[in-house]
Parts: C-alpha cells; sequence; structure tokens
C-alpha cells in the first residue's frame, strides 16, 4: 500500500500542472476536532474566518426552539460569501420558515447546539431547509482555494444531506446518510486547485424535517506542495471509502 501511495503521489507531481484545474475534493470527517486540525495543517499564509457571531439582529426568546431566535433572514452576506435559502423545508409550527436562522445555546434548535461554547457563540441554522446555496462573492477570499467549518446534527433525523461543490467547471459532492446521533459534530473540508471565487457550495437536503448548523469557517490557500499532495491523493480514488457523487 505504501508503494502504491508513493508512485500516486509521484505521479501527482510529474502531471500537477495538466491535472491542476481538475482537482476537487469535498470531505466530512466525524471527528470534528481531528477533521478541524487536519485542514488548518494544510493552510499557508492569511485566512478569512466567520463565526457568525455579529449577525445577531432582534433577537426572539421564546417558550420553544421554533420561536426562539438571535436572528432571521432569508440570506446573509458575511466575511465568506452569501448564504442563501433556496427551498424551505416543513412548516409546522415554524414562524419563519423562509428564512434561515441565526441561534445560540440560548435559543437552542434541536441538537444544534453542540456548536457553541456558551449564549454569546452564535451559528448559521438551515432552520430545516431543503436548499441552502454558499456563493463565495466575498472579495476578501479572492485567491483562496481551500475552506472548512464545523457542522452539527446533520442527518438525524432521516434526511440525506448532500453537500455539492461546483465551480462552473469541476465539482465533487459528499453525502451524508442517516442516522446520525442528536447532535452530531463533524468537519467539513474543501480543498481545490482553483480559486474559489465565484464558486457555490450547495447543502441538498431530502427531506424538510431535518437541518443542521454550522460555524468556524476558515477559508485559506493551500501551499503548492499541498495541492501536488492533493492532487496526488485524489489519483488513488479514495472516494471508495465514502459515497461521493463526481461530475
Amino acid at each position: 500500500m505504501k508503494g502504491i501511495i508513493k508512485s500516486a503521489l509521484i505521479g501527482g507531481a510529474l502531471f500537477a500542472s495538466s491535472l491542476a484545474s481538475a482537482s476537487v475534493v469535498v470531505n466530512y470527517d466525524s471527528n470534528a476536532a481531528a477533521g478541524e486540525a487536519a485542514f488548518m495543517a494544510f493552510l499557508a499564509g492569511p485566512t478569512v474566518v466567520e463565526d457568525f457571531n455579529s449577525l445577531g439582529s432582534a433577537p426572539s426568546y421564546g417558550t420553544t426552539d421554533q420561536n426562539s431566535w438571535e436572528g432571521h433572514a432569508a440570506s446573509y452576506s458575511t466575511n465568506v460569501g452569501t448564504f442563501t435559502l433556496v427551498t424551505a423545508g416543513n412548516a409546522g409550527a415554524n414562524l419563519h420558515n423562509d428564512h434561515l436562522m441565526i441561534e445560540s445555546s440560548k435559543t437552542g434548535e434541536f441538537g444544534r447546539e453542540s456548536l457553541a461554547s456558551d449564549d454569546s457563540d452564535f451559528w448559521l441554522d438551515s432552520n430545516d431547509a431543503k436548499v441552502v446555496t454558499w456563493d463565495f462573492d466575498n472579495i476578501t477570499t479572492a485567491g483562496m482555494n481551500a475552506f472548512g467549518f464545523f457542522m452539527a446534527d446533520a442527518s438525524d433525523v432521516g434526511a440525506t444531506l448532500t453537500l455539492l461543490f461546483d465551480d462552473g467547471t469541476y465539482s465533487d459532492s459528499y453525502v451524508i446518510s442517516p442516522y446520525l446521533a442528536s447532535g452530531n459534530m463533524g468537519y467539513v473540508s474543501v480543498k481545490s486547485s482553483m480559486n474559489i471565487m465565484g464558486a457555490t457550495l450547495t447543502f441538498n437536503n431530502s427531506n424538510g424535517n431535518d437541518g443542521w448548523g454550522i460555524d468556524d469557517v476558515t477559508v485559506g490557500r493551500l501551499p503548492e506542495p499541498g495541492t501536488v499532495l492533493l492532487l496526488g491523493l485524489g489519483l488513488l480514488g479514495l472516494g471508495a471509502a465514502r459515497r461521493r457523487v463526481k461530475a
């Protein structure tokens, strides 16, 4: 196996220039701390971060999770791009079914509280939406080609959550299947050999009664050796260890 990996990495180095435009890898690590550490170890140079803590506005502290929030809107423009609720989930007792939510441990949201270290630590919540998009349209991330974030409570009720990254030419996706434990937390990372400016990450949930939250987003850049390593690992077809849909 070591020989195969070595050969793949050498091959990646030899053909990096020709393969660079075709390399995108989306990954989800169920060990959130290990996933973040591995991702951060790849980065070099400055990063752009978003913790959503400044986005709370007109909070409501009701008697249930569905009538409590730090803020809500159809879309949020952030340091790392624009998040938009495209297709709403089940309405039920949800007062703002067509809006994304900014939540905290004080407002709660059915297990996503694992993202918060205290009641002033906010996160972005899907509000059980079926489709949410994240457009990389903030100029501060220009020239960067990798990002990662914590994700909580995905696929615990029965939905299959597909994370699809698409830069208009190449794409890769990761499928998170049910049933994970309520309050589960993992780390999502996307590494590309191309500039992510203008790209989109789509969160596609198979039903509208299963939500997720994200927090502590980091956008940065892979150094050239990291890009070569990414390409080499791509040659191994490591996607066999997970359900990946590739364009």
